[in-house]
């Protein structure tokens, strides 16, 4: 189970607490996003964001979308992955993903990660309990597999590094594209999440 730091909890984000993530995004990171964009993450049901909460202010925030029906791409594959694991897997994008820097390296963000494809994946239908078992990315088969990608900036060691400590692998292939529209070289980092079923 990741603990976390006594005090912060974690919850779905509502739209009372959208002008406090807003405001930490752009304290974060480096692209400007629209409001539209904190819209979609409340009212479309494929889209999540989930928030860590101290003293009742936001001070970390994970927003993911989900794909139900996934067809491994290119890029997976050829890091080892087997086709068939992730053939009908969930495939879960991290859009967003920041922790306030007093809260940094407290396994915060880790326990962020895990807690959204959970919850994503009881929103399709699959098993979800408040404290499960950590889930792990490795490459060894199971039902439960889930996709995971996010894309970072190529310059941010710190957030590849934290990706890599998740099992995500960097995909060479991606790294020519411009992400979310803004002028910063990214690159695609992928892995395949498990969860432990519940029984």
């Amino acid at each position: 189970m990741l603990l976390l730091p006594d005090g912060i909890g974690i919850r779905m984000m509502k739209s009372s607490d959208m002008s406090q993530v807003r405001a930490l995004h752009i304290k974060l990171l480096p692209i400007a996003y629209p409001i539209a964009f904190f819209v979609q993450l409340l009212v479309q049901p494929q889209h999540m964001c989930l928030i860590a909460t101290y003293e009742g202010n936001v001070i970390a925030f994970v927003s993911a979308t989900m794909e139900t029906r996934h067809s491994t791409p290119g890029p997976l594959g050829s890091s080892g992955v087997p086709d068939q694991t992730t053939r009908d897997a969930l495939r879960v994008t991290l859009l967003t993903l920041g922790v306030s820097p007093e809260f940094q390296r407290q396994g915060i963000a880790r326990r962020l990660v895990h807690e959204v494809v959970q919850r994503l994946r009881w929103s399709c239908g699959a098993p979800y309990h408040d404290s499960p078992p950590a889930p792990s990315l490795s490459e060894s088969g199971s039902t439960d597999a889930v996709v995971l990608c996010a894309e970072v900036a190529r310059d941010n060691s710190s957030g590849q590094s934290f990706y890599s400590h998740l099992g995500m692998q960097r995909q060479l292939e991606a790294d020519t594209q411009n992400g979310f529209g803004s002028k910063a070289r990214t690159c695609m980092v992928l892995g395949v999440m498990r969860t432990v079923p519940v029984s």
